[in-house]
């Protein structure tokens, strides 16, 4: 049952991923970089992205441990955001404007 729901949630992060039509990370650095988003700015939100992907897959069977990654990511997510250029701000708000996310 477990791997059946497994293969569910793997079929539907890929038809979401078609449907929504978001860019591979390449593409959306490559777009950020055109926008004239600085280079650390691309830099730190790729390595945000990847830690999620890295990261999230092995805890989201244990809802503690999840909720904490949850909590802790996006502490350090926001944090990083403020962190960065007015510029950058602007570009990254406008690029998740784009994709429908805010």
């Amino acid at each position: 049952m477990f791997k059946q729901l497994s293969l569910f949630i793997a079929f539907c992060a890929v038809m979401a991923h078609a449907t929504m039509n978001l860019p591979t990370q390449e593409e959306y650095d490559a777009e950020l970089k055109a926008a004239g988003m600085s280079q650390s700015g691309i830099d730190g939100l790729h390595a945000l992205a990847q830690k999620f992907v890295i990261q999230y897959p092995a805890l989201q069977a244990n809802k503690e441990a999840s909720d904490k990654f949850i909590a802790d990511y996006t502490v350090e997510s926001q944090n990083f955001v403020k962190a960065m250029t007015p510029e950058d701000q602007k570009i990254y708000a406008e690029s998740l404007k784009k994709y429908g996310l805010i």
